[in-house]
């Protein structure tokens, strides 16, 4: 057990996440009886520099995704065309990821929440589509991670759609596989694109919970450990602001890892011209994606 260290999820149950933290047990108590019942709560007690406790929350009752409606006829139905058309297709991607990774895992991915199929036109709509291939393809993967519509695999999927989007520009583009071992070399892809997704991870997590990591802060708290090994060093951010002012300040810094990523990927992948070559608008991605029909 490492000094001055806490679980972001509880060590007993990855599905909990840390919600609330205070030194005084009345005060748990009260926060505990205002949660409601589709809540489940674990407590924890900490002593770093002075004692505290710490609640973690759960959602109760997730189901496999597979038997989530994907029926959005209606949704879908209410949105712009060219909206229409490229959600149609991110879905197909988010789909044959999932299928992939249940034949990868052998059992069905739990979803923890429902498709949020509203959200999916205002991630292309809050998108700017000026600039370079690469700069757009980047904020594209960091709204659609930042809005986190689908109940799970949204940096998957944003990955996947960045290859998607860059090969409507150049037919022969692709990421290296990330998930699978072709042989030695591929544990390099697998780690590079990895590292990227800690870090989004970490600064998604900060910005949602800046507030409660500055207590964990005064408390004497470093380190929060993220599922998966990822520790989040409370040294490095900055904590001290308003929720409204991280949410944004944070998003920018999302930004900027993602066209990053992106920019990475294309020399690696050995198209370096996609950081000069300017990108499509959403009016030409869903045009492009009607022809491949």
């Amino acid at each position: 057990y490492k000094m001055g260290h806490v679980y972001y999820h509880h060590p007993g149950d990855k599905q909990f996440s840390l919600d609330f933290v205070h030194p005084d047990p009345a005060q748990i108590v009260s926060q505990i009886v205002d949660y409601d019942d589709t809540v489940a709560v674990k407590v924890e007690h900490y002593e770093i520099d002075e004692s505290f406790y710490a609640i973690y929350t759960s959602r109760v009752g997730g189901e496999p995704v597979r038997e989530i409606d994907f029926d959005l006829n209606e949704s879908l139905a209410e949105m712009s065309d060219d909206n229409r058309t490229i959600v149609v297709r991110l879905l197909e991607i988010y789909r044959a990821l999932l299928a992939q990774n249940e034949q990868e895992e052998g059992v069905p991915v739990e979803a923890y929440k429902n498709i949020d199929v509203h959200a999916l036109p205002d991630v292309l709509d809050q998108t700017s589509w000026d600039g370079s291939a690469t700069d757009v393809a980047g904020r594209l993967a960091s709204n659609l991670i930042l809005k986190h519509p689908l109940p799970n695999a949204n940096h998957r999927t944003a990955i996947a759609l960045v290859q998607f989007y860059l090969r409507r520009l150049h037919s022969e583009f692709s990421l290296p596989e990330t998930s699978v071992e072709v042989d030695p070399e591929s544990y390099d892809w697998r780690a590079w694109a990895n590292e990227y997704i800690s870090e989004s991870k970490r600064l998604l997590t900060v910005r949602r919970k800046n507030v409660l990591f500055k207590h964990l802060y005064e408390f004497g708290v470093r380190t929060v450990e993220r599922k998966h090994a990822i520790d989040i060093d409370l040294t490095a951010h900055e904590l001290d602001m308003y929720p409204s002012e991280a949410k944004t300040i944070y998003a920018k810094k999302h930004e900027a890892l993602w066209t990053e990523f992106v920019e990475e990927a294309v020399e690696r992948a050995g198209y370096p011209e996609l950081k000069e070559t300017g990108g499509l608008s959403k009016v030409e991605f869903a045009e492009k994606i009607r022809n491949l029909d």
